[in-house]
């Protein structure tokens, strides 16, 4: 009876597999896959800073879709990927490989004087990514703000041309279309 019960529990363990081959399917690529990526938002939270209202027009379940063309797998793709629309930015520190993402955003928009910095916080795959953004903007007048949206995107792997970026492009912060 031992010996069938031990014949038993090795057949069931050879049977599941170690699940290296589930593991190789979630493993993340070493830096953000290229591709056109779809990249939804969400804002989640929205508070003034100053007692007065914020800065920019938006309101909690606001949502934001948008469509962006990252040329080559990069530790740095577009900062507008995670900024969303109606942004220009740039990186202050960005750690985007071995599937985490941690950047820290400085942007502008033309309807607000002054830096928006974004701290972007997540995860991603070979297929997409989540992850959240946290927004604080101090001011030089009234309207100081912090804001959290929820955000993700899915990428069609592939060959992408990004957009031309001209002026107008970079006012409104799209980068690539």
């Amino acid at each position: 009876m031992r010996k069938l019960g031990m014949a038993l529990l090795c057949m069931s363990a050879a049977a599941c597999g170690d699940g290296s081959e589930e593991k190789k399917a979630e493993e993340a690529p070493a830096l953000l896959p290229a591709g056109t990526w779809t990249v939804s938002s969400e804002i989640t939270a929205l508070r003034s800073l100053d007692k007065t209202p914020p800065a920019i027009k938006a309101a909690v379940g606001d949502k934001d879709t948008a469509t962006f063309c990252v040329p080559k797998a990069s530790g740095q793709p577009e900062p507008a990927l995670f900024a969303g629309s109606g942004y220009t930015c740039s990186y202050k520190s960005a750690y985007i490989k071995e599937g985490l993402l941690n950047a820290t955003i400085d942007c502008r928009r033309a309807d607000v004087e002054g830096s928006i910095m974004m701290s972007v916080q997540g995860n991603y795959t070979a297929t997409g990514f989540t992850g959240t953004a946290d927004t604080t903007a101090y001011l030089p007048g009234a309207g100081d703000f912090a804001m959290s949206r929820k955000i993700s995107g899915s990428v069609k792997p592939g060959a992408c041309t990004p957009a031309p970026v001209d002026a107008e492009d970079k006012a409104e912060g799209n980068a690539a279309g």
